[in-house]
């Protein structure tokens, strides 16, 4: 019968002799048949495994893996960056000295693809660089190079290669957000912002992590205006659950004096992560400030609560925390039998956004007190300023007629209503009484007399922000100076910009606007002194 499976045998069989040995033979040709093509596959392996085995086969396989790994993932960045508002992802954990976060999107992946790398050095690097086929691998090995000289101690040259990966002209809103984070790490802020600005720009707004990096670093420079309007955008984008960025918003609405504004934040930042010991921490001190103690205790108690649940012990901050807010109960206690008198607490308090370097101070007021400050903290949260204002005078008036925290709050009411000589009057006797303790009210009373042309006012109490602050807030520095070359006082206008300059480059940024800026005025400096001459 025909061999149907095997149409070779087949015609074999049919030109073959029909013998009684035909079969034999047949069985035996096609095991030699399969012995030699077995003989051949191992050779074939063999050969193939010893070609492998060299250094320079084994670096095209890891490099073809790296590569081919590295473009999924670029290209997995390009299509979320293409989609409008991204999905929430995981926070990574933000200090309180207001680090961005860069693990997110394609920077964690970016990580792994840096480890690799490194290892080959930077003049390997630059060979991939030349071969890449994309502009997109290109940008990543360059984003790796740039990391690697930085990691050497060749800052000059990584920030330079970064520099030129901003100024780029093409739609690659992760290349350009990962960019940020690189320029961001080294100290670079201003250069990090405008990177940042361009990733949002290229999705239209919608990039949640870029605003929230945007908004840390502007906080950094003490541009709280623009970081704003930055950590809003990147909350509301989230559908106003993005933990960090909520908990960096009542960071800063801590350091424009808005206590209601941060206790929101930071009650929504634990709300949305009931892990955040940061934003725990944060809430509790403030709420024992703003007078209500028990109430932070219990928020650190939770936290503990939960943390014990999950076989944890709870955080160092929280234990700090919780001992700076007894500590302040009993001075409150101490106070209200006469052993310590106003003045002397006041004196331990020492300068700074609120203060915390020293002790912790709580206001002691009553329920129905507190409850008409928060009722005005939720008109103002609401935009309802005339209401807002309304409620804070209620409150100053059931106090004597000076509460701190609502005479801030009413002044800023007022600033936003633009009735700048009611929001003067209202922030004055804080600047009077308690100005150590809130040193931004300084700040606020120098824009006001700017507004109401009191440049004399206005550049005085600048300076007092700067003194009070020190290098913690330089950018009062930058509006001391500003105000004085308004006022014609160029050789202050200086002086306070060499110190800004100073600071800046102490804490590592390296701006070049500030340095622009200083050498214009040196030059205004010295042709008025000429002119004088």
């Amino acid at each position: 019968m025909p061999d149907k499976q095997n149409p070779q045998t087949q015609t074999v069989r049919t030109r073959a002799p029909r013998s009684a040995d035909a079969p034999r033979r047949m069985m035996t040709a096609a095991v030699i048949a399969v012995v030699f093509a077995s003989l051949s596959v191992v050779a074939a392996r063999a050969q193939s495994a010893a070609a492998s085995s060299t250094p320079a086969a084994t670096d095209a396989v890891r490099e073809r893996r790296a590569v081919t790994k590295a473009d999924a993932k670029e290209s997995a960045a390009k299509e979320s960056g293409a989609k409008g508002p991204e999905v929430k992802k995981p926070e990574a954990k933000q200090s309180d000295a207001g680090e961005p976060e860069t693990k997110a999107a394609a920077g964690e992946g970016e990580a792994v693809e840096v480890e690799s790398e490194k290892s080959s050095g930077a003049e390997s690097l630059e060979e991939k660089i030349q071969g890449a086929k994309t502009d997109a691998e290109r940008a990543r090995l360059r984003r790796s190079l740039a990391e690697g000289l930085a990691a050497e101690g060749r800052r000059a040259d990584a920030v330079a290669q970064l520099r030129e990966l901003a100024a780029e002209e093409r739609f690659d809103p992760a290349h350009f957000y990962n960019v940020g984070n690189a320029l961001a790490r080294l100290g670079e802020s201003s250069a990090a912002v405008e990177v940042y600005r361009k990733a949002v720009a290229q999705k239209r707004g919608h990039y949640s992590r870029a605003q929230h990096n945007l908004g840390v670093v502007l906080m950094r420079l003490g541009r709280w205006e623009e970081a704003r309007e930055a950590l809003a955008s990147a909350v509301r984008l989230e559908g106003g659950v993005y933990p960090e960025a909520s908990y960096n918003l009542g960071r800063l609405h801590d350091l424009r004096g808005e206590a209601g504004l941060a206790i929101a934040e930071w009650t929504r930042a634990l709300a949305g992560k009931p892990d955040h010991a940061d934003a725990a921490a944060a809430l509790a001190r403030a709420l024992a400030e703003d007078g209500d103690p028990e109430r932070g205790l219990q928020v650190l108690d939770a936290f503990t609560k939960r943390a014990e649940g999950r076989g944890k012990p709870a955080p160092r901050e929280i234990a700090v925390a919780r001992g700076e807010i007894v500590a302040a109960m009993n001075l409150a206690r101490e106070e209200s039998k006469g052993g310590r008198g106003v003045a002397a607490s006041e004196a331990s308090f020492a300068a700074g956004p609120r203060g915390r370097a020293g002790a912790l101070r709580s206001f002691a007021v009553d329920q129905q007190t507190y409850d008409l400050l928060r009722r005005a903290r939720a008109a103002r949260e609401s935009e309802r300023d005339e209401e807002a204002a309304a409620l804070f005078r209620r409150v100053i008036s059931s106090r004597g007629g000076y509460f701190p925290p609502a005479n801030l709050e009413l002044g800023y009411a007022l600033i936003s209503l633009r009735r700048d000589e009611e929001a003067a009057a209202a922030l004055a006797p804080v600047a009077e009484r308690d100005g150590a303790r809130y040193p931004v009210v300084f700040y606020h009373m120098g824009r006001l007399y700017e507004r109401l042309g009191q440049l004399r006012r206005s550049s005085e109490s600048f300076a007092r922000a700067s003194a009070l602050y020190g290098d913690a807030n330089p950018q009062m520095l930058v509006e001391l100076s500003r105000i004085s070359e308004k006022e014609g006082d160029l050789r202050a206008a200086v002086a306070a910009m060499e110190r800004y300059v100073g600071v800046s480059e102490r804490a590592g940024d390296n701006s070049a606007w500030a340095r622009e800026r200083l050498a214009r005025l040196r030059e205004k400096l010295s042709a008025a002194d000429a002119r004088e001459k």
